[in-house]
């Protein structure tokens, strides 16, 4: 396979890491998500948020989802750590039953494992949640890391999980690259010096992706397969 143009343009080559998030990127897992919120609402006899509301909070990792839900919910932080376990309970044991992978997703995988490109997944989800959810969609194989929100002190829009695995193989920051779709995941990039593309279809939090500076910004992650 010949290197596709965005490559040739910003490695002159394929890059010597590719880091991708997974909520929004390569997996639409608001629908599971969104039930678990509601679960736990019910619980404290709240609102239902309902699937589209919460397409409009996910990005920034589990903890500040629930304070979101909370918030828009009238009830009061005190219940924090009561909705954060009650979620997890349920968010675990329902996990993948509506969840589904975005188009070409299996595709650009295997591709830059064809390359030799060393994959990470990178997300600001609990990490206990990341080998199931793969493993449901049969991926698992395709990444050498998996970092969760709390697998390190830090996590995105910090540049350490990026750097973690950049600097584990000895890449340098200007070749590699960071696939997400929000801002987290420019920053993240930006931190760490890396390349960014952003996908059009994912979970934004109300940000025009098009005015952040990424150095592409994509509607399906074949685009850069051509």
């Amino acid at each position: 396979m010949k290197t596709p143009k965005y490559f040739s343009k910003w490695f002159e080559g394929w890059p010597d890491l590719v880091c991708l998030d997974l909520d929004g990127t390569l997996v639409d897992s608001v629908p599971d998500i969104a039930a678990a919120v509601d679960a736990f609402l019910s619980e404290f006899q709240a609102p239902l948020a309902g699937e589209e509301q919460v397409r409009a909070w996910v990005g920034l990792g589990a903890a500040k989802l629930i304070e979101q839900a909370l918030d828009w919910a009238g009830l009061s932080q005190d219940k924090h750590e009561d909705a954060y376990r009650l979620f997890l309970i349920h968010y675990h044991q329902h996990l993948t039953d509506h969840s589904k992978l975005y188009p070409n997703v299996v595709a650009i995988l295997k591709a830059f494992k064809h390359n030799g490109v060393p994959v990470a997944l990178i997300t600001n989800k609990p990490s206990v949640f990341i080998k199931p959810i793969l493993d449901k969609f049969g991926i698992t194989e395709e990444f050498a890391w998996f970092l969760g929100g709390d697998t390190l002190d830090e996590k995105k829009p910090s540049a350490l999980p990026l750097l973690h695995c950049s600097e584990s193989i000895e890449a340098q920051p200007e070749r590699c690259l960071m696939i997400g779709d929000s801002i987290t995941d420019f920053k993240a990039a930006q931190n760490a010096g890396f390349k960014s593309a952003l996908v059009t279809y994912g979970y934004h939090q109300g940000v025009d992706l098009k005015g952040l500076g990424a150095d592409a910004i994509i509607d399906d992650l074949a685009e850069l397969l051509v």
